[in-house]
């Protein structure tokens, strides 16, 4: 008999139920262009998963939600995207025209500071 510490099962879920939302909201990205409907399913069932399994997603993925109305956000299809004043990324959903802000100079910020990046010369 081997004692399995507690939790294991858990934690075993949860890495399954990340990738699997990952792959939904990948699939959903792919076909918003075509289905929106089908698209929107598709993150809104990825959604309810992390709800239920405590996921967080990083940005590469977090941008897909409206933080409004928590719906798909697909640039062209239903968001429309601006650059903003300093260096900010303006995403505005369609549906509730809510605008989501994403900053983009803290690599500017370090460079100025002369932390520059080695692999660039």
């Amino acid at each position: 008999m081997s004692a399995r510490p507690p939790g294991v099962k858990r934690r075993e879920a949860k890495k399954e139920a990340a990738k699997i939302a990952e792959s939904l909201i990948e699939s959903a990205a792919a076909t918003a262009v075509r289905d929106p409907e089908l698209a929107k399913s598709q993150t809104a069932l990825a959604r309810r998963i992390s709800l239920k399994f405590n996921l967080r997603f990083d940005w590469r993925l977090k941008r897909f939600f409206c933080h409004g109305c928590k719906s798909l956000l697909y640039p062209g299809v239903n968001a429309r995207v601006r650059l903003g004043p300093n260096k900010t990324l303006l995403m505005t959903c369609t549906e509730c025209h809510h605008v989501n802000r994403k900053k983009l100079g803290a690599r500017l910020n370090m460079e100025r500071r002369g932390l520059r990046n080695s692999l660039r010369a």
